[in-house]
């Protein structure tokens, strides 16, 4: 049974401030199955991922993508089935991770 789709805020980025995007890692340790969608800014849609697909998966861009200030990275899960990791008790809800790295920048008039 899945868990629905749940929304989270990864990354507010600071008044003054510019986060510049440039790595992302995804985990989904369990094997659930659904979809993760992680966006940036406004409503840019940056990964769109099936989590059937994957355990670890890493994203690196050479060219920083660009968060200003008031923006967020948020990571949208939506859960079909809850997975069962092997050799464990089946879990309750799905379980999916995302680590940010970037450097936070101040705006020029900041």
């Amino acid at each position: 049974m899945g868990g629905g789709p749940n929304t989270g805020t990864a990354l507010e980025v600071p008044a003054g401030r510019t986060f510049q995007l440039t790595d992302i890692v995804v985990q989904n340790p369990q094997g659930d199955a659904g979809t993760v969608t992680v966006t940036a800014g406004g409503n840019t849609r940056v990964l769109s991922l099936g989590l059937e697909n994957f355990r670890d998966s890493d994203y690196h861009f050479v060219t920083p993508i660009q968060v200003p200030a008031g923006g967020k990275v948020t990571m949208t899960i939506d859960c079909r089935r809850v997975g069962k990791p092997v050799g464990a008790p089946a879990p309750a809800r799905c379980s999916t991770s995302m680590f940010l790295g970037g450097t936070m920048r101040a705006d020029a008039a900041g």
